[in-house]
């Protein structure tokens, strides 16, 4: 009786190891959501151990005086500056395949059923998205652990609650866009961008919405004026050059305090913030152990958000 002897398993093909590489650069519309705010900063040596910006804040107050004053009364504006170091981390991440699934991978192609590749693309697919996530999470709310700061938390930036609607309830639960008006959820949004270009010199160009932020916009302006606050915003209001939504935007994410959603307005421009990555996403080379399993790294060298302009930036909650 005859034996059907299949090819060797140990390696890939070239054309496998291709399919692989090709999968994990895939960009996907719902992720790296951040790199639609912010522009990616690849200027820096891959090799980059930390990266230096820096910054400044504006101080100062306004005070009611009496007719007669002294001068010595008066408080003056000025500015908070300082420089920023960022350490550079990797976001990492492994793909590994047995011998047995490799070898499932030849016996699909021996007998003619499926594509000339047929690895488990689901796991390099989570490997790509897993780094992704990575990067937004980072951007958006830093980490403690290594104490970064995010765009929602970082020193310096506008954070208040968001003002108290009509509705006959609570405190909180007048802050809720559920229970707010369209003009009153305009009001909170026109109170964030005079936050930004009251001085002139910045600009509200990006609004960040929470997923359920966004479903609130999404209500008729009126019974009379069917168009949803959304689409008023996207073309009568012309505001803003983006709307995006982001996940880390909502309670459960965000770190803030109170536990509750908000939104962001920020000016996007380079000069006000930046991601910074001295090395993109990459894909080792497989490494086989003796029992010829293969295992890759998935990397990416990161810094962080630059956000060298925190006045340019605010954050309203309780939404």
């Amino acid at each position: 009786m005859s034996r059907t002897v299949w090819q060797d398993a140990a390696p890939f093909r070239k054309e496998d190891l291709l399919s692989i590489e090709k999968t994990l650069y895939a960009q996907k519309e719902d992720e790296l959501v951040a790199r639609k705010i912010a522009r990616p900063n690849f200027n820096h040596p891959t090799y980059a151990s930390e990266i230096g910006y820096d910054f400044y804040s504006r101080e100062g107050s306004a005070k009611l005086l009496a007719s007669g004053a002294d001068a010595s009364d008066v408080p003056f504006v000025t500015e908070k500056m300082g420089r920023v170091t960022a350490q550079v981390y990797e976001l990492v991440t492994g793909i590994r395949y047995t011998r047995a699934e490799r070898q499932a991978v030849q016996a699909r192609q021996a007998l003619g059923k499926g594509a000339a590749v047929q690895l488990d693309m689901l796991r390099v697919e989570s490997a790509r998205r897993f780094i992704g996530e990575g990067e937004d999470k980072l951007f958006f709310v830093g980490n403690s652990e290594h104490k970064i700061k995010g765009l929602l938390n970082m020193t310096g930036i506008t954070v208040e609650d968001v003002a108290q609607g009509a509705f006959s309830g609570s405190a909180a639960a007048k802050r809720l866009w559920a229970n707010k008006t369209p003009s009153e959820i305009l009001a909170d949004i026109r109170t964030a961008r005079i936050a930004i270009e009251t001085t002139g010199v910045f600009k509200a160009r990006i609004l960040v919405l929470s997923p359920s932020a966004r479903l609130q916009l999404e209500r008729p302006y009126s019974d009379q004026n069917p168009m949803t606050v959304l689409n008023w915003l996207k073309t009568q209001g012309q505001y803003f050059t983006d709307i995006v939504e982001s996940r880390y935007l909502l309670a459960a994410n965000n770190g803030l305090s109170g536990s509750v959603d908000c939104f962001a307005l920020v000016d996007n421009s380079p000069e006000v913030m930046e991601i910074m990555i001295p090395e993109e996403l990459t894909l080792g080379e497989p490494v086989y152990d003796l029992l010829e399993a293969s295992s890759q790294v998935a990397r990416e060298r990161i810094a962080g958000g630059a956000f060298r302009h925190p006045a340019a930036i605010y954050v309203g909650k309780g939404i």
